[in-house]
Parts: C-alpha cells; structure tokens; sequence
C-alpha cells in the first residue's frame, strides 16, 4: 500500500455495442455515435448464454474454442489465453480495464485470481493493442467485466443466482449477485464457490498420473470468493469502489504432491465526469490496489486456517515437511482518460501508471525481489471523411524502470531503464452500408520484465532451469493486419489475416545444457515472425416452426518462425475449424458444434508433435419468464464421444489429456 498513485491512462476506450450474437461489443466506454470500435480489427464479447455455455474453470479454458485464442492450459485451475500464438507477458489481462496484478505471467502454473461464476462478459480483443493498454498488450487484450461499480442508476432490487455441477469432477458450483439502487446510491454484494474434485480423463487413456478411478492426480480446484461495491449516481457522472478477497487453492498437474494456496485482496475505485464543454465527452478514472500471494505446498494431505498467512517474513509451510514457494505481488495500476468529440474527428488521450513489487522465496525461488514502475501517455484519435470512410492514428509513450534488490542467489543491486515507443494508423474502407474492409498497421516496443532480465534457478512447476539476461534490449514488433466485416441482416462474418515482425523477440528456449539434471532454458533475442488468419461466422438457415436455424463457422490458423535460423516456434496451434448449429425459440435454444484440431507437426526443436482430434458438444436451455422472476435450465454435455484430446500449447499436452465426456446442468435464477 506504501506507493499507491492515482494514475492516469486510456480510456476505458469506447467498445461499440452490437446486438447480434456474434460480436457483441461493449469493451470501450462510448456514446451512441462513437466509433472507434471501427479500428479495433478483431474484437469479440462473450456473455449471457454464450458465457454459460463456455465457462470453464480458467479464463484460458474459457476462452479456448474462439477463434485465434489458444489455452495454455496447466491443469484446470490455471490457463492463460494464448492469442494468435502469443502468451505471457505479450498478452494483457484486465479486470474491469485494469491489470490483475497477480503472478499469471511468470509461470504457466500461476492462475489468474478471478471466479468466472462472477464475471458479466468478457472481451476479447486479438492483435497489437499496445497504444492503448501497454507494450505488454502486443498480442492482444482480455477484459474481464464484473458489475459491482454501477456507472447508472437503477431503483429497487435485483438479484441473480447460479448454480450448476458437472460429471468430470463431480463438483457444484454457485454464486449470487446481490444489487440495490436508492436515492442515487448502487449498492452490490456478490459471492462464489467451487469445489472440484480430480477431472475424469476418457476411458481409453486412463494411465499414468490417474488415481483408482481414473481421474488425474492433483488437478482439483477449490475457490471461495466474495466482493462488495458501493456507487453514487450523480446527473454527470458517477463515482464508486469496491473490495474483492478471492482465495483458490487447486493442483498442478506436473508435481502431483503440490497444491497452489492463492489468495488476492483487490480494491478498485471508478469515476467518471462529463463537462459542459462541447469538445470533451467524459473524463474517466480508475486505479485498483492489489495484494496478491500464492503459496507452494508440498504435502496437500492438509488444510487449515493457517494456510492464508500473509507475513512476509514466515515463508515455511506449516502442512508438512515441505518447504513452501511464496509468490506474492502488491502493487497498483491506475489510469486517467480524457475522451473527445469535436467535428468529424473523436479520440482518447490519457495517462496510465503500473506500480509493483514482485517477491519470490523459498525451493521455487526462481527470480529475485524487484520493484517495476510504468508511465505511459498516448493519444489515439479516429477522423471521418466525406466518403464515409475513416482514418485512424494515435500514438503512445512509456517508460519502464525495474530495480533488483541485492540477494546472495542473485547478486548485486541492479536497475534497468527503457523508454518504449508505440504507433499505429488505419484504415476503415465502407463497402457499403454492411460491411467494411479495414487495413492497420502498428509499431511497438516492449521492455524486458523482471523474469526475463534476472531469472536464475529451478523452475520446479515446469522442470527446467531458467535463465535470464540481464542485458536484453527492448522487444520491437510491426504488424499489418487486413481485416474485412460483414453485417447483415441474416449474415455476419468477422475475417482478418495479420502478420507480425519481431525484432529482438525474446525467446525462452533450451540452451542443451543441464544443472541438477534439469534442463537449462535460457533467455536470448531472435528476429521471428508470427503470421495467420482467422475467421468467425454466423448465418441464418431458415425458419423452423417459430424458431430460427442458423449455421456458426469458425477457422483459424498460425504460424510462428524464428526467422534466425529458420526453425519453429514452441506451442503454436494447428489449424482448428469448428462447425456448429443452433436453433433459438422465444424461450429455448439448442445447439451442436464440433471442432476438429489437426495435427500439429511444425513443431519446435525438443518439441512433441500432437495428434489430431474432434471435440464435440451439445447443449440445451429453457427460459422461464414470470412478471418478478425469470428462470433460465441449462444442460450440456462436452466432449460426446469421450475422444482423447492433447492441447499443444499446453506444456503439460503429454501428461494431462483434456477432460473426458462431461455432462453439466444448471440453473440460474433472476429477480
């Protein structure tokens, strides 16, 4: 809490709304005749029904059958999404616009701290998104949006329940959302839990690290999660805060006698205010306050009060003989957006600071104590011209410092000091008034993070020995990206093709070295490039009864080179299409989809080729409506045929199969 600073970025930036089902968008905040949206190529929303029919326990799970988005998948309690063959710190996580300031980016076995029983939609924005929202925001955005700061008045109650279980791990799930609106006020309390057991792998491939029963070992998850919110509705804006404690504790799949205790107490403050002033819309400010820690426990045979310590100076585990990993991470990211109207031209400008100290003790103590600082201004800004097509340009500056502390594993004091540039400038081509052709290009620097510059030592979770460079220069990327959109009334189609240019990319990859019979993985910088396509569609068949039959497509495809030496990179997805239909009535939908995976043979050195695969689901909802309630049934059975399916961005694609047939049902209750 020591170095909390109310900083000042972006604007929440202005996502357009969309009715339709296939692109929903709502990620900037806008008013009715922004635009901006136009220039953001590839962006999908995934909420209501369609959230509930993808939830899974990880963000990354979640979000895996979308098109360009990968799960880097590390057993169920933890995956990241990876986007069009990029993850980690090249991908920005945001809870309600701002960073989750967790441990996420550092290991693969390090889960993001949010319920997704909780979240009201998720936006997903894929490609180079670093003008608006950092250099790490190089391969794209995920916003992660929960209602408990209500930016408008809604008198009385209203509430929503949820709850549901599934046969792979033979778990309930639930949460509520409770909401109040008077006299101007918001009031909100929402809360969730999970208790999943071990996952039920298919029948045929139940060997290995299963227990008796033929789930696998140690890939249980267990979350408790609870948040408040309070706001003030005024004629001009709002003002409001809230306070999240979630805790998870759940396995990791690659070391079947350690649990992952997590916990992160998060504070967020909104507001927003419109002036009389003609040229400027809103002024918009957010900052959240994290604490986050994670401890390492070696014998799970135990789970007491004292497992949620949070002494920075008591890092021995108190569940066994084991000594435990403490991560933890307290920090804040604040931001200050000012957005414009004035004749054909409306933009954003705004100022965005990231402060936090990274801490690591104990077996897994890979990386030292350091402390980051970012400051960021940008300028993005959208032109209209009298032929109803639009121009787009912007700009961005930020400055990273990282200073590490001195330790006997990891030597002297050192700082490093980068100033990143970014750029970007579109086009936006109206064919009509349907549809659209739009061409962007972008430039970004990105600093090296803490892990990559200092990272010295065994990487328990992942069986390798991690080293950095502490003289890694800044990570360069220009990218093109050509995307067309169509918006009809019985067709919808979102395609882009895109490229990306690495210089100086920083790659973690085996050095052929050993110590301590781990294999050593270095940090080293390689001109690579990172190119594919992506598309997703919607059309309308025909009418059936008093319902209607429609057809979703979706394809992507991606490669990635070290263009070096001419050799592939690590964890990039084959090509996947999936097929799918649905058919809607008043009250209820039903759908079918089937995704096939080829196989992946472009494979990296070291590498594991992975087989092909069809995942196919079903799924079926019943809307009632009453004049004070509304209840929505939910059945759905995932993975039918009980296929064996590796994901290859996963490091675990060897070990871990995906889950085997599931069957799921729930009910979610409004009122």
């Amino acid at each position: 809490m020591k170095k909390m600073i109310f900083s000042f970025l972006l604007p929440s930036v202005a996502f357009a709304h969309i009715d339709d089902s296939l692109a929903p968008i709502e990620v900037f905040d806008h008013s009715e005749d922004q635009t901006l949206v136009d220039f953001v190529p590839s962006v999908t929303t995934l909420r209501g029904r369609e959230l509930q029919k993808r939830r899974e326990t990880s963000i990354g799970d979640t979000l895996q059958t979308e098109a360009g988005i990968q799960s880097s998948s590390f057993g169920p309690g933890a995956g990241r999404p990876m986007i069009r063959g990029l993850d980690g710190d090249r991908i920005r996580i945001l809870q309600n616009s701002l960073g989750t300031l967790d441990a996420s980016t550092q290991s693969l076995d390090h889960a993001i701290p949010v319920d997704t029983l909780t979240i009201e939609q998720i936006e997903v924005v894929r490609g180079p998104m670093s003008l608006l929202y950092g250099s790490s925001a190089v391969g794209g955005v995920i916003n992660l949006v929960t209602n408990r700061i209500h930016s408008e008045y809604e008198e009385g109650f209203f509430s929503q329940s949820l709850v549901q279980g599934d046969s792979a791990t033979n778990s309930l799930q639930s949460a509520l959302h409770l909401n109040y609106g008077k006299n101007k006020w918001m009031f909100h309390v929402d809360g969730s839990t999970k208790n999943q057991n071990d996952y039920r792998l298919p029948n045929h491939v139940r060997a290995g690290a299963l227990n008796q029963k033929g789930d696998l070992l140690n890939s249980r998850n267990l979350q408790d999660n609870v948040a408040v919110g309070i706001s003030r509705i005024f004629d001009k804006g709002y003002l409001g805060a809230s306070f999240n404690h979630f805790q998870s504790t759940y396995g990791t799949v690659a070391a079947p006698d350690m649990l992952i205790d997590m916990t992160q107490n998060r504070f967020e403050l909104h507001g927003e205010y419109r002036p009389d002033i003609s040229w400027i819309q809103k002024f918009k400010v957010r900052t959240a306050q994290s604490d986050y820690r994670h401890r390492e426990v070696g014998d799970h045979g135990h789970h007491g009060e004292d497992q949620h310590d949070h002494d920075d100076d008591h890092d021995h585990d108190h569940h066994g003989d084991h000594q435990g990993s403490v991560f933890s991470n307290k920090g804040n990211e604040s931001r200050l957006e000012m957005v414009t109207k004035s004749g054909k031209t409306e933009g954003v400008v705004g100022i965005q600071t990231q402060i936090f100290k990274f801490r690591a003790r104990g077996d897994e103590a890979f990386v030292p104590v350091t402390d980051n600082q970012k400051l960021a201004l940008f300028s993005f800004h959208k032109y209209q011209l009298e032929s109803k097509d639009a121009l787009s340009f912007g700009a961005r500056v930020e400055t990273t410092a990282i200073e590490k502390e001195a330790s006997q594993n990891f030597g002297d004091k050192d700082n490093r000091n980068f100033v990143g540039l970014s750029g970007s400038l579109g086009y936006n081509f109206k064919l009509d008034e349907k549809s659209s052709l739009s061409a962007s290009l972008s430039y970004t620097e990105r600093a090296p993070n803490f892990q990559e510059l200092y990272a010295n030592g065994e990487h328990l979770a992942t069986g390798v020995f991690e080293q950095g460079d502490s003289s890694l220069k800044k990570e360069k990327a220009k990218a093109v990206e050509l995307s067309y959109k169509v918006q009809k009334d019985k067709w919808e189609m979102n395609s882009a093709i895109y490229s990306q240019f690495f210089d100086h990319y920083i790659n973690n990859a085996p050095s052929g070295l050993l110590i301590d019979d781990l294999p050593v993985y270095s940090y080293n910088q390689v001109a690579a490039v990172v190119y594919g396509l992506d598309l997703d569609s919607r059309r309308e068949l025909t009418k059936i009864g008093a319902g209607i039959l429609s057809m979703i497509g979706r394809f992507d495809y991606v490669r990635g080179k070290d263009t070096d030496n001419g050799q592939n990179l690590a964890r990039i997805s084959p090509a996947r299409v999936l097929i799918g239909l649905e058919y809607k009535q008043d009250k209820w939908a039903f759908d079918l989809e089937a995704q096939h995976v080829t196989r992946q043979s472009k494979v990296a050195e070291f590498e594991k080729r992975t087989a092909a695969y069809t995942m196919t689901n079903i799924g079926f909802s019943y809307n009632i409506v009453k004049e004070t309630y509304a209840v929505n049934l939910f059945a759905r059975v995932k993975n039918i045929f009980d296929v064996e399916a590796r994901n290859h961005v996963s490091m675990l694609s060897r070990l871990a199969p995906m889950p085997g047939r599931n069957f799921i049902a729930g009910a979610q209750l409004q009122f």
